[in-house]
């Protein structure tokens, strides 16, 4: 028989059980659905990316803008993600913005005229605008051609006196300069061409690669090249590469004592018009709190494989995968995930900038944090690190963002570089160090007026892939080619970059890290209100509950133990 003080204590936890927080177990979900998921057809990312590479360089679609913000092909590729969201049921909005129409809508090329003493012949080159460059007349830009030779050997140190006589000697005013794009990767050759173009004004600037560091590479195009430079952006100067072989061809001209005019033809319509941000969003039991899942999807001047549609792919994927779950029954997430693509990344981070500006009262208590995916599909997965973090109900202490993925990466098998103290580097920086993007965003545009500097800092972080750049490649000598006409899809067979089953396999670890983020909010929710009857309590238990059952074990304990004395007394 069972003594009379353990059925108090049975009669004890009977009470106190269902007063206790209900949580589900941190441990014992099955996600295998995200990896079947993706696993299904091992190339579905890569097809995403391809295609809107593919679509940057149909010159019936895109024109020769690729597809930079603002571009037929950015809008082009903006449908295509429209499109397969909606196809999947989502709950889609998009927020547009005012910013620049900018249209390379004609082939640009530069016509040689090459005058010797006894000849005169012209010949006619592709040239390769620079990310938001100005443009020239329609008819094109007339003017002599100049070069400035720079070093043999890229050096650390100011122009050798040699180069810098021949720079003294040239008059660039009212020309058109030839020179290396290496000229910004050197501080001091830098600052003297800085000086030398304030002081004589030229009408236009070619780039090719001057050094033999360099001259192996690809051209390259810098986020706001044409543009972002201050004295390009006042003065409205046009600014293209040409190929190795043009440049070649007008040094050699040069160097013969030929006079070279060039008529330089870049034909862009610019005009005001407007940008979009997408977003899709897949509602949470509890929809107050939102975790972001983003990627850029406008480009520079390339196809932009890796930099960014690789990204926009694995959004999409994830997008795709949990939407399937929640249709089919497997999973409901516990708070919203929304999905943004972002445009005008390459141009200052300012497609972020304007969400954030539209936003800003979210942050913090409704937005919890953002996952960014940029530049992915590349050797090594990269994570960069989360210094906020985010204190979640079923936390401790601080869950960061960047330690999710390393744990996410090490289940998968992937090893993973940490990059610290990485500054400004994609649309995540926009809510964990929004005082440094509205600094560069008001260099580069002072006229938009964005202010986000009041923004209160969320945890982000940026999943990517190294090497980025040809010219810092990694421990085993292999490249990366953002940036670069290189990053398109046949330089995926050629280089093994964005290598398919990498890239897929990187989305997963960007899956199971935000799997892993909303097990910390699995917290079971309360009944819809319209399912609660008078009967039901709405509220947990008071105070006074307790009390009363404290008060009731205590006095059935005192008479248990009074009982079983007396029966011990009795004969």
């Amino acid at each position: 028989m069972i003594d009379v003080r353990w059925g108090v204590i049975l009669i004890f936890l009977i009470l106190i059980l269902p007063l206790r927080p209900s949580y589900v177990s941190l441990n014992n979900e099955n996600y295998n659905w995200l990896i079947e998921f993706i696993d299904e057809n091992p190339f579905s990312a890569y097809y995403y990316a391809a295609n809107i590479s593919l679509i940057s360089i149909n010159v019936s679609l895109a024109h020769y803008s690729f597809r930079a913000a603002g571009s037929p092909g950015e809008y082009q590729v903006f449908l295509y993600i429209k499109n397969l969201l909606e196809s999947w049921n989502l709950d889609m909005r998009v927020e547009k913005f005012s910013f620049i129409s900018w249209d390379i809508y004609d082939e640009p090329n530069i016509t040689l005229i090459i005058s010797g003493e006894n000849e005169t012949y012209n010949e006619t080159y592709r040239v390769y605008p620079e990310h938001y460059t100005f443009g020239t007349p329609p008819s094109g830009l007339v003017a002599n051609v100049c070069y400035l030779p720079l070093p043999d050997i890229f050096i650390s140190e100011p122009l050798p006196d040699e180069i810098l006589e021949i720079w003294n000697q040239t008059n660039i005013s009212g020309k058109i300069v030839l020179i290396g794009r290496d000229v910004f990767f050197n501080k001091y050759w830098a600052e003297t061409f800085i000086l030398k173009l304030e002081k004589e004004k030229p009408l236009a600037i070619l780039y090719t690669w001057a050094t033999i560091d360099f001259k192996m590479y690809p051209r390259f195009h810098s986020s706001n090249g044409g543009r972002g430079f201050y004295y390009y952006r006042e003065n409205r100067i046009p600014v293209a590469w040409v190929d190795r072989s043009t440049a070649t061809k007008i040094i050699e001209e040069l160097n013969s004592n030929k006079t070279v005019t060039a008529i330089l033809r870049i034909p862009i319509k610019e005009t005001h018009g407007e940008v979009r941000n997408i977003i899709a969003t897949i509602p949470g039991r509890n929809t107050s709190k939102t975790i972001l899942v983003t990627a850029h999807y406008d480009s520079v001047m390339c196809p932009g494989l890796s930099d960014n549609a690789a990204g926009v792919s694995g959004v999409l994927e994830l997008a795709w995968a949990f939407s399937r779950a929640v249709r089919e029954g497997l999973y409901t997430p516990p708070i919203n995930i929304t999905f943004v693509f972002f445009t005008s990344e390459e141009l200052g981070l300012l497609g972020s900038a304007k969400f954030v500006e539209m936003h800003k009262d979210e942050l913090g208590e409704d937005i919890i944090g953002v996952i960014n995916l940029d530049t992915l599909g590349s050797y090594k997965l990269a994570v960069s690190e989360d210094s906020i973090g985010i204190l979640p109900p079923n936390a401790s202490k601080r869950i960061y963002l960047h330690e999710l993925v390393m744990s996410a990466a090490t289940e998968l098998g992937l090893d993973v570089k940490k990059l610290v103290g990485y500054g400004v580097h994609s649309d995540d920086s926009t809510f964990s160090n929004p005082m440094a993007v509205n600094y560069l965003i008001n260099m580069w545009w002072p006229d938009l007026g964005i202010n986000i500097s009041d923004v209160t800092p969320i945890a982000g972080t940026m999943i990517s892939s190294t090497p980025y750049i040809p010219w810092e490649p990694d421990e085993e000598g292999r490249s990366g080619w953002i940036h670069t006409p290189y990053d398109n899809i046949t330089s995926t067979k050629v280089y093994d970059w964005v290598n398919s089953t990498r890239l897929e396999t990187q989305i997963k670890v960007a899956g199971l890290a935000l799997l892993k983020l909303l097990k910390y909010f699995e917290v079971i929710a309360a009944p819809p209100e319209e399912e609660i009857t008078p009967e039901t309590p709405t509220q947990p238990p008071n105070m006074m509950l307790y009390i009363v059952i404290f008060i009731v074990v205590a006095i059935i304990f005192i008479v248990s133990v009074m009982y079983s004395r007396r029966k011990r007394r009795m004969p």
